[in-house]
């Protein structure tokens, strides 16, 4: 900022003075080109009376005129300031003159100097001292102006430091509680629309986030407790009841069969937490281009018969040409726990929907509708969170990770999870799942 108005100040300055100069040299120029044109014309003794004639009249134009020797003949100064050569040429001098009131002082005069057709010497030139009253002034403005702004910009600087340090201070100061162990503590935002209300906003979404975390984290050990108390349980009685009951071949073959269940069902568990928290780090994945028509239409054809099974209306529709750039294997891993999650929640005689198609935005859109029991508004985002399992899921298999698992997927594919209502069953509002992607543009 100073160095731009240095240079302003300075372009102000050298282009005044230089046009005050310009006219300057245009005048003595022109006043020269026109003596030199009466030399031509009328000799020497016409020059003389020119010269006269023009030193006579009152203004700040000054005139000499000497012979070839150097002496001079007529005009304002006694003598020559300096001898010219053959050609004419620019001459800045200086020269004495008395003011108004009898002192002598030193002023500036700038003109052209030269020898007409090789005889005698015309000086022709501009009293600048006007111009540089003028040039004084201009410059005494000018410091004037780059002083005042000099102080503006100090001032506008160490008011803006202090602003900006407060405002850095009191970030700072939320991280410090944050570190503390506030996780509810944000960064204060001021709707000013700055950098600083930018990176504001950026921490709290980002505390936001590690407060879901903590709070997932806080919630985890509990849920994990709750569900592995009962196979936990569950596997230590059959174990005691087959150490106690007399020798049995087959029994203790059950016993163990039926262990091995609660183990398998333990290591699905394990499993589920394993993966979901590999998606959540999202940095271990390679993402390309897939056709995610074809993977919906195999899992549809796939899941059509279990549906058939457990008699439920199964109805597909799938858009040709869904392409997104993703990781193959998840992407067809998360739809097929929303059609799972439906098939699981859905009684027997209801309908189950697929569809898919590209949104007018540009994403393309994966959507399973069910007629089951649904899911309560309230609950629909808490349903998203690991091992959350609503108290009417409690008695079926699962240990609530397959939602969570379909919402980080969608996150890894800067995408999203939407839950909403369903087909309606005549009193059961059912529930809707749709996986919202970005899609490749199409060939």
């Amino acid at each position: 900022m100073l160095a731009f108005v240095a240079a302003l100040l300075l372009s102000i300055y050298f282009t005044t003075v230089g046009q005050l100069e310009a006219e300057s040299d245009a005048a003595a120029d022109g006043e020269f080109a026109s003596l030199e044109r009466v030399y031509s014309e009328g000799g020497m003794r016409e020059l003389s009376q020119q010269t006269i004639a023009r030193t006579a009249r009152e203004g700040s134009m000054l005139y000499v005129l000497a012979e070839s020797s150097g002496a001079v003949v007529a005009g304002d100064f006694q003598q020559l300031p300096s001898q010219p050569g053959d050609a004419a040429e620019r001459l800045d001098f200086r020269f004495e003159r008395p003011d108004e009131e009898g002192r002598i002082v030193r002023k500036r005069a700038r003109g052209r100097v030269g020898r007409l057709l090789g005889g005698p010497i015309l000086l022709v030139a501009r009293d600048m001292s006007d111009d540089e009253a003028i040039a004084d002034r201009i410059t005494r403005a000018l410091w004037t102006v780059a002083v005042l702004g000099l102080l503006l910009s100090v001032a506008s600087g160490l008011i803006a430091s202090w602003f900006a340090s407060r405002r850095v201070e009191t970030i700072a100061n939320a991280a410090l509680d944050v570190m503390a162990g506030d996780l509810t503590r944000r960064a204060p935002v001021r709707s000013d629309g700055d950098e600083f209300d930018g990176l504001a906003e950026t921490i709290n979404a980002m505390l936001d986030r590690i407060e879901q975390l903590m709070q997932a984290t806080r919630s985890a050990g509990d849920a994990i407790a709750h569900d592995l108390r009962s196979p936990l349980t569950r596997f230590r009685q059959r174990l005691e009841a087959a150490l106690e009951a007399p020798p049995n071949v087959e029994a203790d073959r059950e016993a163990l069969r039926k262990a091995a269940e609660e183990a398998d069902r333990l290591l699905e568990m394990f499993a589920g937490v394993l993966k979901l928290a590999r998606v959540e780090a999202s940095g271990n994945w390679t993402l390309q281009r897939i056709d995610a028509t074809a993977i919906l239409k195999d899992l549809a054809e796939f899941y059509e018969p279990a549906a058939e099974e457990r008699q439920l209306g199964f109805q597909s529709s799938v858009e040709e040409g869904l392409t997104l750039r993703g990781e193959a294997g998840l992407f067809a891993q998360a739809a097929s726990n929303l059609i799972e999650n439906a098939m699981k929640y859905t009684p027997s005689g209801g309908r189950i929907e697929v569809r898919a198609w590209l949104r007018p935005d540009g994403r393309m859109e994966f959507n399973v509708l069910d007629d089951g029991p649904g899911i309560a508004p309230a609950e629909r985002d808490r349903v998203l969170e690991r091992f959350v399992r609503l108290e009417g899921a409690r008695t079926s298999p699962g240990a609530g990770l397959g939602l969570s698992l379909v919402s980080a997927v969608a996150r890894l594919h800067r995408g999203g999870l939407h839950l909403r209502d369903g087909l309606d069953a005549g009193g059961r509002r059912g529930l809707g799942a749709a996986l919202v992607l970005p899609a490749e543009a199409r060939p």
